[in-house]
């Protein structure tokens, strides 16, 4: 009886140590508006985002609006575009190899300089 009770003490330390690991990871969102031409990377580390324009103009007018703090662990990374004619998507995903630096690219390929909009979330 006592190796019964004991085993089931040790099942329910191991389901509350596994769920408090996945707790710890908290979700969030970040906003980021800007003015396009052809191939830029938002680079998004902890509270902050970056751009690096890969060809055409320089993109001076990003703005990026965090609802939480991106995690220094593993999480998964979402991107949904709200405005622009390209594409938007994720080019690296954050973990410990890559400090926990995630990067979104946007290509518009189309002529000319477009105002692009997309949330970022994680979980």
């Amino acid at each position: 009886m006592k190796k019964i009770v004991f085993g089931l003490f040790v099942l329910t330390a191991l389901m509350l140590f596994a769920g408090s690991e996945k707790a710890s990871a908290q979700s969030g969102s970040m906003e980021w508006r800007g003015t396009v031409d052809d191939t830029v990377q938002v680079i998004i580390r902890g509270r902050r985002a970056t751009t690096n324009t890969l060809s055409g103009s320089e993109t001076y007018d990003g703005q990026a609006n965090f609802n939480g703090r991106m995690p220094k662990e593993n999480v998964r990374v979402y991107v949904n575009k709200n405005n622009g004619r390209g594409k938007v998507f994720v080019v690296q995903q954050p973990n410990r190899r890559n400090n926990y630096t995630t990067i979104i690219q946007i290509v518009d390929n189309k002529g000319g300089k477009d105002r692009y909009s997309f949330t970022v979330s994680w979980d």
